[in-house]
């Protein structure tokens, strides 16, 4: 049996995480030195998420998932893209 508070403490993650990359993809980069720094981080990011995800059972992947703004198939794209 899981530790509830280690769950919660995944699940507060892994949701930061998604809104993490969120925000990240819908800022527009203004200069040289913050495209830089997005391209370290979101993928970085995305790696993160994509691990626990992968290694959650399927009810703390949607309790993760269900941070985002997006619905169907854009939840897909934030977490398997190439990224």
């Amino acid at each position: 049996m899981t530790d509830p508070d280690t769950t919660a403490h995944i699940i507060h993650q892994g949701k930061a995480l998604v809104r993490a990359i969120e925000g990240l993809t819908a800022i527009e980069s203004t200069g040289p030195i913050e495209r830089f720094l997005v391209g370290l981080l979101l993928p970085v990011y995305k790696r993160r998420l994509r691990g626990i995800v992968e290694s959650a059972p399927g009810w703390v992947s949607e309790e993760i998932l269900s941070a985002s703004e997006h619905i169907g198939d854009d939840r897909a794209a934030l977490l398997w893209s190439d990224n």
